[in-house]
């Protein structure tokens, strides 16, 4: 590789000199036009695949090969790269698959180590755990939001393709964005890494270490994206929002997060941003190989390539175990069980050359490479039109969870501190937000609190009564407490904010006034059934439906709208069939109205002999004045005695006072009436408010 304009100070005076000398950038329009041969390095299994497309129209036929170790290589003509990349994601789901090499000597040599990826490497430091205050600070500080926004940007070009000209921009404006961060930090440098044959910059963001500066970590993702079955037609659409402008959003938030707290490293920390990675990992290998040639101690690289696709609905954290380095993954584990251990990991394979941890792995230096999902369940849309940040519900969650990661490895293999975390005996400052002092509070209620510190705010306690009720992590802070489930009558609030040394500070206290209308139902004397006549989020019988008919005995039997249906009283009391109670409630926990979604609850008693044979039939009517029964189907006891079987259905548009109906019976079948006559039924009614 050529490194054009680079000082041969600047190559030699790691950590008492910036790595790479400032390069001013080139015309966006200038483009290489040759197209070169190279040789390429991808798993056997895929290599008749390979060959296959590489015959197709308009494609050169492949070159002899040779295979070793499980590796094979060929000569290929650097326009063919778009067409192998396309082939490796569509059938082997590989971003990119294949190492590009200039010459067939790197392409010999890289063969020749494919032997040794699987076996154990030497760890380069001792990994520890205590470093505690510098991570949580780091955590606390990552922002949703910024993520999100970063993602947008960058695919907000028509294609990041490493030979293109927006791709080239897209590199520069990450360049001036993390140069932006920057400010304010002379010690921080942003350069660009030249490559030779493209204009595209890998971009590296150097935090000079402060007491072991000549060991070296190093972060990266890659940020151009492919172009799609198109070809190297610039004007293909190729947003690559999750792969991989997510993995650079995830590592820009953790240099905003450092920098604003002025993180200040033992170990010195490289952001890279990768070029040409779709390509056969291009620049990465230049980038890897050069800290070979130099001599320089990495001690640790993390990649992150996708990050905000949720493949698996069981797992967050894919740990990749196939070409990384074993020490360092368990590490990487241990770090997400300790700081982050809400998410959930699993181990996964990607293949050869999946990413630019190979580029690392390849050269001695131990890489991590943790993932959205599992490999099998990663994001189907990469590689097309369709990878927008839609995919991901157009928000980064998932993402922000790879930026804890990243700054939680950051914090212990680097070490070092923020300001303020040394010594801080500082709490913060809290104050409860909304609701206000003497307000009167009616069903679920939204806490805010604003919090600052010195250093940040790592958590915001909500309190009512002095007990604690929830939590939140991050700003702004907020929880929604369900006022119903608290005695009406006072009751005092309070919020508690800790910080990275868990200094606590406690806010003002605010008295309030919690009014919920009774969730009981009373009889109606008119309707002739319990009913709930002012609108609320929950309607409970309570024990006014207790019994069947005269056994038990049920009071105001029979319970149902005008006396329509009767209840017998064959047999004997909580030995043979009652329904004892109904409770209908929202699900979201907002009052009754028209279109919300609400469960019915009934709580029978079965016969414990033959339970299923016993039948519950539901019924809802729109208006409980003039009720047009509609049945809800019918549900079966799964064992004798006491308990709840449940029901959700939408509240329609209808009556003021609305109605659901238990029907519950020994054999027989459902009726259209919504009345039976067997022996063991017994029929109840609910009515309840609802707002139109």
């Amino acid at each position: 590789m050529s490194l054009k304009g680079l000082a041969p100070a600047a190559l030699l005076l790691w950590g008492a000199a910036p790595a790479f000398a400032h390069v001013p950038a080139l015309p966006h329009t200038a483009q290489f036009t040759e197209d070169r041969e190279l040789w390429i390095t991808l798993a056997t299994d895929s290599l008749d695949d390979v060959q296959g497309t590489l015959r197709g129209p308009g494609m050169t036929a492949p070159a002899p090969t040779r295979t070793k170790n499980g590796v094979s290589m060929m000569k290929v003509r650097e326009s063919q790269l778009f067409r192998i990349s396309e082939l490796m994601h569509e059938k082997y789901k590989r971003c990119a698959g294949f190492l590009a090499h200039e010459t067939e000597t790197e392409a010999s040599e890289a063969m020749e180590k494919a032997g040794a990826p699987e076996q154990p490497q030497k760890a380069l430091v001792t990994y520890t755990l205590d470093n505690a205050d510098t991570a949580n600070a780091l955590i606390a500080d990552l922002q949703e939001p910024n993520l999100y926004d970063t993602i947008v940007k960058l695919s907000s070009y028509t294609t990041r393709y490493y030979k293109s000209a927006t791709g080239a921009e897209a590199a520069l404006w990450l360049k001036t964005h993390w140069a932006g961060l920057a400010a304010g930090r002379p010690d921080v440098t942003v350069e660009e890494f030249v490559h030779t044959n493209y204009n595209q910059r890998s971009i590296i963001l150097t935090i000079p270490g402060t007491t072991n500066a000549s060991e070296v970590v190093v972060v990266g993702g890659h940020l151009d994206s492919t172009v799609g079955s198109s070809g190297s037609n610039p004007s293909t659409l190729s947003p690559g929002a999750d792969d991989d402008a997510s993995g650079i959003a995830s590592i820009t938030e953790v240099i905003r997060s450092a920098l604003a707290q002025n993180y200040r490293p033992e170990r010195t920390v490289k952001f890279i941003g990768y070029a040409a990675e779709e390509a056969g990992l291009l620049g990465s290998q230049d980038i890897a190989r050069w800290h070979k040639n130099q001599g320089i101690n990495v001690v640790g690289v993390l990649q992150l390539d996708m990050t905000n696709f949720k493949g698996s609905a069981s797992y967050d954290v894919g740990v990749i175990t196939d070409y990384t380095n074993a020490a360092q993954n368990t590490f990487l584990r241990s770090l997400i069980t300790t700081y982050i251990p809400a998410l959930k990991i699993v181990d996964t394979k990607c293949n050869y050359g999946c990413s630019d941890h190979a580029s690392w792995h390849n050269q001695g230096f131990p890489a991590s490479f943790p993932f959205e999902a599992t490999f099998n369940d990663s994001n189907d849309y990469i590689h097309t039109v369709n990878d927008t940040v839609a995919q991901s519900g157009n928000n980064a969650v998932h993402a922000v969870k790879f930026s804890r990661v990243t700054a939680a490895y950051v914090a212990e293999l680097a070490k070092g501190s923020v300001n303020g975390t040394e010594g801080d005996t500082s709490p913060p400052a809290s104050v409860l937000t909304s609701p206000a002092s003497g307000a009167t509070l009616v069903g679920p209620v939204t806490l805010t609190a604003n919090a600052t510190d010195n250093v940040a705010v790592t958590k915001v306690e909500f309190y009512v009564d002095n007990v604690l009720k929830g939590s939140d992590t991050t700003a702004p802070y907020s929880f929604v407490w369900d006022t119903v489930s608290t005695p009406n009558g006072a009751h005092v609030l309070s919020a508690k904010a800790y910080d990275t040394r868990q200094n606590v500070g406690a806010s003002p206290s605010v008295s309030v006034t919690v009014n919920n209308p009774s969730t009981l139902a009373e009889y109606n004397p008119t309707l002739k059934v319990p009913t709930c006549a002012t609108v609320n989020t929950k309607c409970d019988s309570g024990t006014l439906l207790t019994g069947r008919g005269t056994l038990g005995p049920e009071q105001n039997a029979p319970n149902t709208l005008q006396g329509a249906c009767a209840d017998l009283s064959k047999g004997t009391y909580h030995s043979d069939e009652s329904n004892d109670r109904i409770v209908v409630s929202t699900v979201d926990g907002t009052p009754f109205a028209t279109g919300k979604a609400v469960k019915i609850e009934a709580t029978v008693w079965a016969y414990a002999s033959s339970p299923t044979t016993d039948k519950l039939d539901l019924y809802y009517a729109a208006d409980a004045t003039a009720p047009v029964w509609v049945s809800l189907g019918t549900l079966t006891p799964s064992a004798g005695q006491a308990q709840t079987l449940t029901k959700n259905y939408t509240l329609p548009s209808g009556g003021a006072l609305q109605a659901v109906r238990a029907r519950f019976r020994y054999g027989g079948s459902t009726s259209t009436t919504a009345c039976g006559k067997g022996e063991y039924d017994d029929h109840d009614d609910l009515v309840f408010a609802v707002t139109k």
